[in-house]
């Protein structure tokens, strides 16, 4: 299935590889590659999953091509930080799949450079489309049109040390910034900290930023307003104030996580996915997960994958397998495996797994308010921005106001070129 490539594909091929940077090695991609598709007509199938999740998507293509004799699904591993890479170069005439698993923020770049199908009138016809929490549905769409559909969700929350809550005298978890930013100096002591996140220079620090954003009233593209501004001061005044860690511009979600455990945070934010980290590392702990303290709004900001059809291939067998992965009892069978969350509000609200559980409870509340980045077919450039303006101001090297208002006039350029 060779391709050409329109300048624009090409010109989006080299911003992609560009911000992709990741290295990997391609050969690892033939990873787990198979291939038995007989009579059926094959439709390839190209993920990032691996260990547990691995396993659930390879028992989930089991059971679909088990389940008709129409298509033969082929598996195909390739490393996260070389998916885009991969893409980009199937545009320039590789070969490329029929489908394929894309972390949301980078859906729309995609979309835009028009490498996947339009499937709105498929979703349309399907029925189902009105079952999806609108943050995830949303990160799909490219100009109101949606190019693929949600498939895994996470977000950000607050985790908090009960037993350190106890000492303190505290009944409960902030709920309110002013209440976080009394609760994380009462609980500020020796060489603990109130409150510990992820502000290192990346995509990830960038996830962890943009919660405080959206509490505001901003997002990405108003990031010069008073509100803004608010964001990137309460963060830097928490820093001011000792209660976070002035190397928190260095921090990841590892990092606060290994913080936590050790008992030198009383409070991180972080997600989903570090449950497990802390259960491991302490398993004598006493924690609970409670939703973000808000300025103005709850919010939150919206991890996980989407999957995306490609624009001229096997369509028909690829929409096929995604709507059969997509259906409620077959989606929540693979997160339920896996530990994601749904992008399914039907899915949410059936199962027991979520709400039973005193950890995933908490996220499942937070995840009601999260919100994609972007959706923007720019937002590699953007995140790098928003980056660079609160590592100026986390690190006092410029006014947080000053920062945001330099943030708003690059963003500006970009969106407005």
């Amino acid at each position: 299935m060779k391709k050409k490539a329109s300048l624009t594909l090409i010109a989006m091929m080299i911003f992609s590889i560009m911000l992709t940077a990741c290295g990997g090695n391609q050969t690892n991609a033939d990873k787990n590659s198979s291939s038995d598709g007989g009579a059926k007509k094959q439709v390839t199938f190209w993920y990032y999953f691996g260990g547990n999740e691995e396993t659930a998507i390879k028992d989930a293509i089991q059971k679909y091509n088990s389940s008709q004799d129409q298509y033969q699904v082929i598996g195909q591993y390739v490393p996260f930080g070389d998916m885009k890479k991969r893409l980009s170069v199937g545009l320039m005439g590789e070969e490329l799949p029929d489908i394929v698993t894309i972390d949301n923020p980078d859906h729309a770049s995609f979309a835009a450079a028009g490498i996947f199908e339009d499937l709105t009138d498929r979703v349309n016809e399907w029925g189902q489309g009105s079952q999806y929490l609108d943050g995830p549905f949303e990160s799909a769409k490219y100009e109101g049109k949606l190019y693929g559909l949600p498939f895994t969700s996470n977000t950000l929350a607050l985790y908090y040390n009960t037993d350190m809550f106890k000492e303190a005298g505290i009944a409960e978890p902030p709920k309110t910034w002013d209440e976080l930013r009394e609760t994380a100096k009462k609980l500020t002591t020796g060489d603990r900290y109130g409150l510990g996140f992820a502000a290192v220079k990346s995509e990830e620090g960038a996830f962890d930023f943009l919660p405080w954003l959206l509490s505001t009233g901003a997002n990405y593209d108003s990031i010069d307003s008073p509100e803004a501004a608010r964001a990137f001061t309460f963060l830097t005044d928490l820093i001011k104030d000792g209660s976070v860690s002035k190397e928190v511009i260095n921090l990841s979600n590892s990092d606060t996580l290994k913080q936590f455990s050790s008992g030198k945070l009383a409070m991180m934010i972080n997600g989903p996915w570090n449950i497990a980290g802390v259960k491991t590392d302490a398993p004598n702990m006493n924690f609970a997960i409670a939703k973000l303290p808000i300025d103005k709004q709850e919010a939150s900001v919206l991890g996980g994958e989407n999957i995306g059809i490609i624009k001229g291939n096997n369509v028909d067998g690829a929409w096929d397998f995604l709507k059969w992965m997509s259906e409620a009892d077959n989606l929540e069978a693979f997160l339920v495996q896996t530990g994601y969350f749904s992008p399914r509000e039907d899915v949410a609200e059936k199962s027991d797994h979520w709400k039973s559980d005193k950890y995933l409870s908490g996220f499942l509340e937070q995840m009601q308010s999260a919100q994609p980045r972007g959706p923007h077919p720019k937002w590699p450039e953007i995140s790098s921005v928003i980056q660079e303006a609160y590592q100026k101001s986390f690190s006092m090297a410029m006014d947080p106001a000053d920062a945001a208002a330099e943030a708003g006039q690059k963003i500006n350029s970009i969106i407005n070129p």
